[in-house]
């Protein structure tokens, strides 16, 4: 059994190691990743996409997702030892669900899984998705969550 320990006050620290890159998304909002992150070249359709990958952590996100998750969500749902976390990312209400669940090889893969916006109501700005195979990396994943800044301007706030 793993136990998750992210922390639940994750918006409020505010400290991005130096040695990480800052991404622009498209104007849209920015994040930073370690400097070995490279982009894979994935894009989307349907909504802005995008994904990162060092061969250990995957990143991917979703702007102005077509879908989102059902809420609220069912405990288990996603993966075993689910936690639900209630957040604020750059001023804006998120969820971040952490669980593990199961590659293609069927090896443990761990997932914090973030949404920014009203869940609740089906009105997500950005999803953000971390796949790692071990528990330890999603430490990283706090710290990408917490450099997340949305750009003013005239989008829609959540």
């Amino acid at each position: 059994m793993v136990v998750f320990t992210f922390c639940s006050n994750i918006a409020g620290q505010n400290q991005i190691p130096h040695e990480w890159k800052q991404i622009d998304a498209d104007g849209k909002f920015s994040f930073h990743l370690p400097l070995n992150m490279r982009e894979t070249g994935v894009i989307g359709i349907e909504n802005y996409h995008k994904e990162y990958t060092n061969g250990k952590l995957h990143v991917s996100f979703d702007y102005d997702p077509m879908e989102v998750i059902s809420y609220p969500v069912r405990p288990g749902a996603l993966g075993k030892n689910q936690k639900e976390i209630s957040l604020e990312i750059d001023g804006k209400k998120a969820y971040m669900f952490v669980y593990e669940t199961t590659d293609m090889r069927k090896r443990p893969l761990y997932v914090a899984d973030l949404y920014i916006g009203d869940v609740p109501n089906g009105d997500v700005k950005l999803r953000m998705l971390i796949e790692t195979w071990r528990p330890a990396n999603l430490e990283l994943a706090e710290t990408i969550f917490r450099s997340i800044r949305f750009t003013s301007g005239p989008s829609k706030e959540n």
